[in-house]
């Protein structure tokens, strides 16, 4: 086991491979998807094989140089369980205003055609087996491996040097920069801090992971049924300056539905805890 950095070098470090890893298995499977004839479904199983295999790398990479076991490094608890409702409601509501943030965020720097493909891409889809092939990625695989990669991973490591809320904060811009793209940095790192905090609070990455599970699904749904279901047309407001989006109404029941779910955390969880000392 190697001598161990400080931990923003250690996250630092992390990171690079992280990157390195994710581009070089994505560029093999752009080779096998050019070279075999793969369906649509498989197509869309393939694009979490490149997250799948970086994240298991780090994961392998820093929780070998830790003298603690897995399960205290990555939280791997059981949640309150009664906390669940609170977190459901107060994670929809950060959900709608983070859509509505990154509506403004397009508008003042609009994203070029080959990013906004790029997002379409990943939430598109025909049929049921396609929908699985979406669901998988976004609602399962992302948010399992994100979730014990920054919010397990690199969270207990910032809090043994720098304390729980360093630790929230830069487990987040750490979330925030592993998106690269600036259209997503921003609400990337508001909802780390978000996961981050849970995590904390509720001592358990897989209420983190639940929430994070909710994030993905609700632009999910929108996407395959906003053309068909008026409730969801009906979130966005089309005859104001900028269309896509939310109405007043909707980013008010969505601010108090977060403060609701929050509050309602608070009250059932203990206050935070200083990790144990490596």
């Amino acid at each position: 086991m190697r001598k161990r950095f400080s931990p923003w070098l250690d996250c630092v470090l992390w990171l690079l491979v992280g990157w390195l890893a994710i581009f070089t298995a994505s560029v093999l499977t752009l080779l096998v998807l050019r070279a075999l004839p793969v369906t649509s479904p498989a197509r869309s199983f393939l694009n979490f094989v490149p997250n799948l295999l970086g994240i298991a790398l780090v994961l392998a990479l820093g929780l070998s140089v830790s003298p603690l076991s897995g399960v205290e490094v990555l939280s791997l608890r059981r949640p309150p369980w009664g906390t669940l409702p609170a977190v459901a409601l107060s994670t929809v509501g950060l959900a709608l205003l983070g859509a509505e943030l990154d509506a403004w965020m397009e508008e003042i720097l609009p994203p070029p055609a080959w990013v906004a493909e790029i997002f379409r891409r990943v939430l598109e889809y025909h049929d049921a087996l396609e929908f699985l092939g979406v669901f998988s990625f976004l609602v399962v695989v992302a948010p399992v491996t994100e979730e014990l990669l920054f919010r397990g991973l690199f969270l207990h490591r910032l809090r043994e040097g720098y304390g729980w809320q360093k630790g929230v904060l830069g487990s987040a811009l750490c979330f925030g920069v592993f998106h690269i793209l600036p259209w997503q940095v921003v609400g990337a790192v508001l909802m780390g801090v978000y996961l981050g905090w849970l995590v904390v609070k509720t001592r358990s990455i897989l209420s983190s992971i639940f929430s994070h599970a909710l994030f993905n699904f609700v632009p999910v749904v929108a996407a395959g049924l906003a053309p068909r279901s008026p409730l969801l047309q009906q979130l966005s407001t089309n005859d104001g300056p900028v269309a896509g989006h939310l109405s007043w109404p909707w980013i008010l029941g969505a601010g108090l539905a977060a403060w609701v779910g929050i509050l309602g955390i608070r009250r059932l969880t203990p206050p935070p805890v200083a990790p144990a000392n490596s």
